[in-house]
C-alpha cells in the first residue's frame, strides 16, 4: 500500500509492475487474508494504524480480484485500465509523427516486443501490455536468481527504455 501509493505517484510503469506482483502475492496465499497478514504486512516495521490500513487495502484487493474474477490469473481493471492509457499515449505520440526520438526508441524495441508476443502467444495484446508483461517477467526471473542470456538483456534493455520514455510523458501530463 505505501509503496504502491509512492510509485504511482512518481512512476506509472513501476506501478504497475509492483501491483501484478502483489497481485501474484495475494495468490500465493490463496486470497486468505489472515495468510496476508502473517507473510506480508505483519514483515513491516510500522504503526499499528498503518499496519490496519494495509490489511484494508489487501482486503479491498482481495474483494476486487474476486469480483473481476481474477483469483487465478489476470489483472485488475484499473491496472488493465492504466495500461491502456499508456497505449492510448503511446499511439498518440507515433501518430502525430513529430517525435523522432520516442519513434527510434520504439523501433529499436519493436523487434524485441513482438518475439515477446510470438513467444507469449498473446497476439492481441498492445505493444505496451506485451512490454509489461516481459519486464515482469524478467522481474520474475531475476527474484528466482534464474540465468538471464546478455542477448536477453540487450533486448530487454530497449524495451525498459521505451516504457520509461513512455511512463515519464505520462507522468509529466498527469502531474
Amino acid at each position: 500500500m505505501i509503496i504502491a501509493e509512492q510509485k504511482r505517484k512518481e512512476n506509472i510503469a513501476e506501478y504497475i509492475l509492483y501491483m501484478y506482483q502483489v497481485e501474484d502475492m495475494i495468490r500465493a496465499n490463496k486470497l486468505d487474508l489472515d495468510g496476508i497478514e502473517a507473510t506480508l504486512i505483519s514483515k513491516f516495521e510500522v504503526p499499528y494504524e498503518v499496519k490496519r490500513e494495509m490489511r484494508e487495502w489487501y482486503k479491498t484487493l482481495i474483494t476486487m480480484m474476486r469480483d473481476e474474477k481474477k483469483e487465478v490469473a489476470g489483472h485488475l481493471n484499473i491496472l488493465n485500465s492504466s495500461v491502456e492509457q499508456l497505449y492510448e499515449m503511446h499511439h498518440q505520440i507515433l501518430d502525430q509523427g513529430i517525435d523522432n526520438s520516442y519513434k527510434e526508441t520504439y523501433n529499436k524495441a519493436k523487434p524485441h516486443i513482438e518475439a515477446l508476443r510470438m513467444r507469449s502467444g498473446h497476439g492481441k495484446e498492445s505493444d505496451i501490455q506485451v512490454a509489461l508483461n516481459g519486464l515482469y517477467g524478467l522481474l520474475i526471473l531475476k527474484l528466482k536468481k534464474s540465468p538471464i542470456t546478455e542477448e536477453t538483456t540487450r533486448a530487454f534493455d530497449t524495451i525498459r527504455e521505451l516504457v520509461a520514455e513512455l511512463s515519464s510523458r505520462y507522468m509529466e501530463g498527469t502531474n
